[in-house]
């Protein structure tokens, strides 16, 4: 299995995300329906100001037509769409279903869309990431692991070594195992931050980075929900 985390520069919903810079999206759920229509769920979360703006350049986006306001929970919304004929042609949903992959976590702000996806060999996962470079969109891979062999590459440092087992890079590994044999997870703590830092000779803040970055993405590859895809 290929787990993988994506930045691209998608196009659907693009120019309300432009217009509405606060909004947050996630990726609900997607229908294709027999007549070939693609209608999706999806959660815009953010304050008053940045929901009314996507409320209201969701009319004038050329990718989606007859929003529905579903839910409202006043921060967060639920919203019913179908994408027009331009954002089904821009759509990569048809990809996922037909390589068989699993849309873990999808979100979406003015940055672009996250993509953190699983497929089920390398050439499923060729297919995804070209659909992209076919259509001249940017596309970060951010980070490839292959559960296989426990092989992998991680762009978050283009000079870190590559993932070992759990997609986890060496220092990820070093420092996780570090706060543990050290007693920085006891309760009490045993070891502060700054002494963990002392270990591999770097800052506190890097320390907390690379413990952060290998906390998540352990859990992203072991124990992730896999229903939370759309």
């Amino acid at each position: 299995m290929i787990f993988a985390t994506l930045l691209v520069d998608y196009p659907i919903l693009s120019e309300t995300l432009s217009t509405a810079p606060d909004a947050i999206v996630t990726w609900e759920q997607s229908d294709l329906t027999a007549d070939g229509d693609h209608r999706m769920l999806v959660w815009v979360d953010g304050d008053d100001d940045a929901l009314e703006a996507f409320d209201d350049a969701l009319e004038a986006d050329s990718t989606v037509a007859e929003p529905l306001r579903v839910v409202d929970f006043g921060d967060r919304r639920l919203y019913h769409l179908e994408l027009t004929c331009e954002g089904h042609r821009d759509s990569v949903y048809p990809t996922v279903i037909e390589g068989s992959g699993v849309l873990r976590d999808v979100t979406a702000t003015a940055e672009g869309w996250f993509f953190r996806v699983a497929f089920p060999s390398a050439e499923t996962f060729g297919r995804f990431h070209e659909f992209f470079i076919e259509r001249d969109l940017d596309v970060e891979v951010r980070q490839l692991y292959d559960e296989s062999d426990g092989a992998g590459d991680s762009n978050d440092n283009p000079n870190s070594t590559p993932p070992t087992q759990f997609g986890l890079t060496a220092s990820q590994r070093e420092t996780l195992v570090a706060a543990v044999d050290a007693g920085y997870l006891d309760i009490p703590r045993s070891c502060s931050l700054a002494e963990l830092a002392d270990r591999f000779d770097i800052s506190s803040n890097a320390a907390s980075e690379r413990f952060r970055r290998g906390v998540r993405t352990l859990i992203e590859n072991t124990i992730y929900p896999e229903d939370r895809s759309p």
